[in-house]
């Protein structure tokens, strides 16, 4: 379907514009409330959109919108299919409930240039967020991942009088624009091998399609620029999402941050792994030309064996962590190691759409609950100033809406049942074996006994120890967002068995099945240029 509403095209350039106009209205306005309330209902406007989008998407189908008019491949076009809409909800959601619990973490800063300052980073960021998801531009990507990243680094160090906030963004930054470099050079490596940038056109002649297509045929040794090209993707994208061995700048990067940034960082990561599963699945999927000399499956292989030893890398260095922020930089190493597991069985075509429904379903627990328990730590550190774990004895019991989010939350990411964390573990166990992987079924069962021990030491210190004071108050903007992601916790695995679950499969199906996402392209094409 090809739509030239405008709706499909406004949410990332509206956040970059107005990631411009803030700082121009701090040096008139100086009231904190205004920004505080402008940039919440900027997100909350930006959430709508993106819930629009998500049901127009699941009701019509792959939306193709191309800027300024100009028809892909030669103008940027956002291709949204059902799960980029539906992963840009959910990064949406994140976004925009971490902006309300900033407003605490922000309260004891007295200029609103300051709240200012704040608020642009994180519209860029989200900016790029968005961009990334949407986009189905090979090159526009490099550009929003750009957007995302730099605001990320600019928000690592927002405590720039902090030398370990400095040294880990100087840290991220370096490895990161290192990183997407090489996606540059992979941008012009698919150029000179397909002559086009738009994936679904890249994706139709991976497949031998390409009559009738405006950017004609293949140039030069295109499958020599086409491996090259896909190995730099992988590479920079794992880097990204902080899989092993590329994970050595999350921790320190998660834990110096500001808080409500920590709790962005694994939207952020989602956006790095979306990209992976678009690449490998999308547009060189198990049909095209790359898949025959089995280099795809030695890929997805590679990225199996990363993502066993994340899972288990992740949860041994939990337990050892003092630090709480830490703690859970490295829960999200875990995590992403799962999501890679089965991102890696997904090579195999009998289990194809189970493995992928786990990856997805993985991806949404473990954004959902690591963004809670960071927006938690607020609540925490805000009421003892401190980050120490052993610090934070027995407020579980005397914060008692953060606490029982805590606990929704560590729960889900260990995988208790009824909540959604649970299920998407047991669909990953299942796939497997199903994949007849019985050592990856053993190695998923290892690693989660193994983060065990750092979830039950968070839980052991915030709710089994007795708290140093009596009594806190709970600050609304930090209780109310991290209540709602509990209760969407529990909602993830409760509505499994009325629908969501035809949901998750549609997520999957939107994945590796590329008719539908390279129909709406090549319709385009005849309609624009009939022979």
């Amino acid at each position: 379907m090809y739509v030239p509403n405008i709706v499909y095209g406004l949410i990332p350039p509206m956040l970059i514009a107005f990631s411009f106009i803030t700082p121009l209205l701090s040096l008139i306005i100086k009231s904190k409330k205004f920004f505080v309330f402008y940039i919440s209902i900027l997100t909350l406007l930006t959430f709508i959109l993106s819930l629009f989008i998500v049901i127009d998407v699941f009701r019509e189908g792959v939306v193709l919108y191309p800027f300024g008019g100009w028809p892909p491949p030669i103008g940027i076009s956002y291709i949204i299919d059902k799960l980029n809409a539906f992963m840009a909800l959910i990064v949406a959601l994140v976004f925009m409930l971490s902006i309300i619990a900033s407003t605490t973490y922000l309260k004891h800063y007295q200029k609103a240039s300051t709240l200012a300052y704040f608020y642009t980073i994180v519209l860029a960021i989200f900016a790029g967020a968005m961009g990334s998801l949407y986009t189905g531009d090979v090159f526009n990507l490099f550009v929003m991942m750009e957007v995302m990243c730099i605001g990320l680094y600019t928000a690592v160090a927002f405590h720039r009088s902090k030398a370990e906030a400095v040294e880990a963004a100087i840290k991220y930054s370096f490895v990161s624009i290192i990183a997407l470099i090489l996606y540059f050079f992979a941008a012009v490596l698919f150029y000179s091998g397909f002559q086009t940038l738009n994936m679904a056109d890249i994706a139709l002649k991976a497949r031998g399609g390409v009559e009738g297509l405006l950017s004609g045929g293949f140039f030069g040794n295109y499958l020599i620029d086409l491996i090259l090209g896909l190995a730099l993707t992988i590479w920079v994208f794992t880097l990204e999402s902080a899989l092993v061995p590329n994970h050595f700048w999350l921790p320190d990067a998660i834990s110096e941050a500001p808080t409500p940034i920590s709790a962005i960082f694994p939207a952020a990561e989602s956006v790095a792994v979306y990209v992976i599963i678009r690449y490998m699945f999308t547009i060189f999927g198990a049909d095209s030309i790359i898949a025959k000399g089995h280099i795809r499956e030695v890929m997805l292989l590679i990225l199996l064996i990363l993502g066993i030893v994340a899972s288990i890398v992740g949860g041994i260095m939990m337990a050892v962590q003092r630090d709480v922020k830490r703690l859970l930089g490295y829960s999200s190493i875990s995590h992403i190691g799962f999501i890679y597991i089965a991102i890696g069985l997904a090579s195999s075509a009998n289990v194809m759409q189970q493995a992928l429904t786990a990856s997805i379903f993985h991806m949404i627990n473990y954004v959902i609950s690591s963004s809670l328990l960071f927006l938690s730590v607020i609540a925490m550190e805000k009421s003892i100033n401190s980050r120490n774990i052993d610090d934070l004895a027995g407020l579980g019991r005397i914060l008692p809406l953060t606490g029982f989010s805590i606990a929704i939350g560590v729960l889900n990411l260990i995988g208790i049942p009824p909540l959604g964390g649970f299920y998407s573990k047991f669909m990953l166990y299942q796939v497997a074996l199903e994949a007849s992987q019985p050592v990856v079924a053993i190695a998923i069962v290892v690693a989660t006994a193994i983060t065990l021990m750092g979830y039950m030491k968070l839980l052991y210190i915030v709710f089994g120890k007795t708290a140093a004071r009596e009594k806190l108050k709970e600050p609304l903007t930090v209780s109310i967002p991290v209540v709602l992601l509990a209760l969407i916790c529990i909602a993830l695995g409760l509505t499994l068995t009325i629908g969501f679950m035809d949901i998750l499969k549609e997520l999957a199906i939107a994945a590796y099945n590329h008719g539908p996402y390279t129909k709406v392209f090549y319709d385009y094409m005849k309609m624009l240029f009939p022979r």
